[in-house]
């Protein structure tokens, strides 16, 4: 089980409503009938995008009764697992996907925010096509020492 909280990037303050407990919510694998593993935390940002978006077709009931408004750019998603290996962590919603592992800090407002508002779909293909190209060569390196 995977416990998400949800703090906006315009809250007067974050240090206070980062800590709401009726902003906390779980995703719990075991009781989805359709899931066969722990949810990663791409597919929990994923389900907490569309279930905090109003429109979306998929808002979650949580989300509908707390009355605030969607989720925007800026706004940040706390995930911690209870799960072994399981980091707990800040993600911001960027234009296009997720920035991964944000510093506490930054997330506070006590450190400047860094902007990735020039970065764009082709940085992000490129980035994606340079990182599985090196996975790939790290796979080929350790079956060719394992041979």
């Amino acid at each position: 089980m995977k416990s998400v909280r949800v703090l906006y990037h315009d809250d007067p303050k974050p240090k206070v409503f980062s800590g709401r407990q009726g902003w906390k919510f779980c995703f719990d694998w075991m009781l989805d009938a359709n899931a066969d593993r722990e949810y990663t935390d791409h597919e929990i940002l994923d389900a907490v995008w569309e279930q905090w978006n109003a429109g979306s077709g998929h808002e979650s009931k949580f989300f509908l009764n707390l009355g605030v408004r969607s989720m925007m750019v800026g706004d940040y998603v706390h995930i911690s697992g209870d799960t072994e290996g399981s980091e707990s962590c800040w993600h911001e919603c960027l234009t296009v996907g997720w920035r991964i592992n944000v510093p506490w800090e930054e997330v506070m407002g006590d450190t400047p925010k860094e902007n990735f508002s020039d970065i764009t779909e082709k940085d992000i293909e490129k980035a994606l096509i340079k990182q599985l190209i090196k996975d790939n060569e790290g796979i080929r390196t350790s079956l060719s020492q394992s041979e």
